[in-house]
């Protein structure tokens, strides 16, 4: 906490390796408890230390082997039997939460620890605990931990005794300090703990002589020039009056904050807060005139950070040593606002008894413009317009409510209405890595899961996102057990699975009406799920094709794209409709415009085929011309062919008009294609399968093709490319 960092590695440096390590380690949980790793009993020393500072940085009741740097356990006091499992597994949360700076965390998990171990708790849960302490400026409490934790077997170590000796000297008591010091000298430890504790012993020396040259009383001084270095605090302290702050600790303190306020300018706020920090740990607490302001400092730089938390607890100590400035009180309510917590943000207002009015005046004007444009934006999302409601919403969020998980929430309201359902998803992702038990966020979650479930009705995974809505709601539940919305949703969730199942075992059994009814009954319970009803009306117009209902089908398959564009299998649906519909123009045009921008050999195909049906379609029917069934034999055909050309031969209707000349000679002419292709055993094959006359001819050449390069390949002994090999 007070104690100069920079001087204390200078006196490290002196002394090699091992004393560097072990000031750095010493310095940590109250200079920069980010760095304070080493400070909390189970972490892990490094590799490289083999000294005194790797036994400094061990868990205790670990020892560290010189000789080969391996870690040993240990019993401190002999005693057979250990803290439970459970105490253990409070501890290293404690030493989670102390590693990521969650000061009060780590405190309630070293009590519970200490509450479960009972007497058999180690020292360890004690000094742990009064590092904490430590790092939140709370001296009593972190001397009554590390002097606990020196009663306990196996207790007393240089961490515990250093931690005590630094709070007696926060505190000022100085004899209790000479006590612990002397108390470590009979255990060979005080050397070790007068080193960590030099700045601190040091900055109180220089006030105690400073205070004494002032009163100019010899009694004083005299105690004070006798005395080791912490009795004469007391006595310094004495001749004062009260406890005033060490001028070498002020001068530090003061070059601190100047270089927090140059890191802010430059906008490294990270840097600039811990610079704030380290000038409020040389401060004493009693020093009010500058803490206060310190304290705004640390919260502004805080509220940068977007820590938010931090801010108004920052903010609140900073009020209650000066409850009048007004600055800082409006910066607790813009933190309280960026939470979105109006309510709290209007009580701090109304707890101002003075200051600037202008400050005052501009926070309330904050809280009241952002609650209109929060309920602007409401009803923008209410009233059917997602777009402009996100647009509102994010500019909300980048201004003032920049903390604000109700208000990620409605984004997230308005990309599911807007149908993005991975940016939904993200942002419950967000929230919930944030607040696990946030019900809204599961909620919504689930709904994204839903809404974005674009398997196909008959495919197994159909359910899969079903599923996992279920189980989300199923937690939430669990957080809140009347929650209407989530019991509703988990329901209809549950519904839609069971029907799924009823639908599939139906559709096995090829009872396809029973099918359709099932259908019917989840389209009506997904009506808020555009994409899923794309889905069960393809499903409902294939049980149609099963039927050969053919209307039906044209009617769903129209529903289906029209939720789902990009629905491919509802297209082929609609072209084998209109086919079997006998609309083969229509088919071909389906088609075409399927394969337009989704380009797919089995798409390709189809529009062959459906075109190749077009093209019968449109042929002439040379057996109905000629007046005979498809299996007429050749006589057959021959003697209907003389019967009907004589019947349409031009020189037997020269007495017709023109126009009924032209019908006549046409038809002679159809009569004798039918005859040529019908007489041709070749071409009658071609015709009999559905091509018309150009595309027999288009065969029979291609046929001759393949048969003059099999013979050339083969006959000449030539290579494919008719050259000698």
């Amino acid at each position: 906490g007070a104690e100069s960092v920079s001087a204390s590695r200078e006196d490290a440096a002196a002394a090699g390796p091992a004393a560097r390590q072990e000031v750095l380690q010493a310095e940590a949980p109250a200079a920069a408890p980010s760095e304070a790793k080493a400070e909390v009993a189970g972490s892990e020393p490094a590799p490289a230390d083999t000294g005194a500072s790797a036994q400094a940085a061990a868990p205790e009741g670990m020892v560290s082997c010189p000789s080969n740097g391996n870690t040993e356990a240990r019993e401190g006091d002999g005693s057979a039997a250990g803290p439970p499992e459970g105490a253990e597994a409070k501890k290293a949360l404690g030493n989670t939460a102390f590693q990521a700076k969650k000061y009060a965390e780590a405190i309630r998990f070293y009590s519970e620890a200490v509450l479960e171990a009972g007497d058999s708790a180690p020292g360890v849960y004690f000094s742990n605990r009064a590092v904490c302490q430590a790092a939140l400026g709370d001296w009593e409490a972190a001397r009554s931990d590390a002097a606990e934790a020196l009663k306990r077997p196996g207790g007393i170590t240089k961490k515990a005794l250093y931690q005590k000796a630094k709070a007696e000297l926060r505190l000022q008591l100085a004899e209790e300090a000479e006590a612990t010091l002397r108390l470590a000298g009979e255990h060979g430890l005080r050397a070790d703990v007068e080193k960590l504790l030099k700045e601190e012993l040091r900055g109180v020396s220089q006030a105690s002589s400073a205070q004494a040259s002032a009163a100019s009383a010899p009694a004083t001084a005299a105690a004070t020039t006798s005395a080791p270095p912490a009795a004469a605090a007391a006595g310094g302290a004495a001749a004062a009056g009260t406890p005033a702050a060490p001028p070498a600790a002020a001068d530090a303190a003061a070059k601190a904050k100047d270089a927090g306020n140059a890191k802010y300018k430059e906008g490294a706020y990270r840097e600039a807060l811990a610079e704030y920090r380290r000038a409020l740990d040389l401060l004493p607490p009693n020093d009010t005139e500058r803490r206060a302001p310190l304290l705004g400092n640390v919260a502004a730089a805080c509220l940068m950070l977007r820590k938010v938390d931090e801010c108004i607890s920052v903010c609140e100590q900073s009020l209650a040593l000066d409850a009048q400035n007004a600055k800082i009180r409006s910066r607790l309510v813009t933190a309280q606002v960026a939470l979105g917590d109006f309510a709290a943000a209007r009580a701090a207002l109304a707890a101002a008894t003075g200051g600037d009015a202008a400050a005052l005046a501009n926070a309330s004007k904050l809280i009241d413009d952002t609650e209109r444009q929060l309920a602007t934006a409401d009803a923008a999302l209410t009233g059917g317009e997602p777009a402009n409601a996100l647009k509102m919403l994010a500019e909300l969020e980048t201004k003032a409510l920049f903390s604000c998980p109700a208000v990620s929430l409605k984004m997230g309201r308005c990309y599911l209405e807007l149908k993005n359902y991975p940016r939904v998803l993200n942002t419950t992702q967000q929230v919930l890595r944030a607040n696990p038990r946030n019900i809204d966020a599961l909620v919504l979650r689930s709904e994204a899961l839903y809404r974005n479930n674009d398997a196909a009705a008959d495919s197994p995974q159909w359910t899969d996102p079903l599923e996992q809505g279920q189980r989300l709601l199923k937690e939430a539940l669990s957080f809140d057990p009347d929650h209407a919305g989530a019991q509703a949703f988990r329901k209809r969730l549950r519904q839609l699975c069971g029907s799924h199942s009823e639908f599939k075992a139906a559709f096995s059994c090829r009872e396809f009406e029973k099918a359709q009814e099932v259908l019917d009954q989840m389209i009506e319970q997904g009506q808020d799920n555009p994409v899923m009803l794309a889905s069960l009306y393809c499903e409902r117009a294939k049980c149609g094709i099963r039927l050969k209902d053919w209307p039906r089908v044209l009617k769903d398959v129209g529903q289906a794209t029209y939720r789902n564009h990009s629905l491919v299998q509802a297209y082929l649906f609609r072209a084998q409709a209109l086919q079997a519909l006998d609309r083969q123009e229509d088919a071909v045009k389906e088609l075409e415009g399927l394969l337009s921008w989704h380009r797919e050999q089995s798409v390709y195909e189809k529009l062959q085929e459906a075109k190749f049906l077009l093209r019968k379609k449109k042929r002439a029917n040379y057996y109905e011309l000629l007046g005979v069934p498809s299996v007429a034999s050749q006589l057959e055909i021959k003697k209907a062919y003389r019967e009907r050309a004589a019947e349409w031969h031009p020189d037997k209707k020269g007495h017709l008009d023109e126009v009924a000349r032209k019908n006549a000679e046409e038809m002679f002419k159809r009569i004798g294609e039918a005859y040529e292709v019908l007489t041709d055993a070749q071409k009658k094959e071609y015709y009999d399968k559905g091509y018309d006359l150009e595309g027999i001819d288009e065969q029979i050449e291609l046929k001759k093709r393949r048969t003059e390069g099999h013979g050339h390949g083969h006959g000449h002994g030539h290579c494919g490319s008719g050259h000698c090999c």
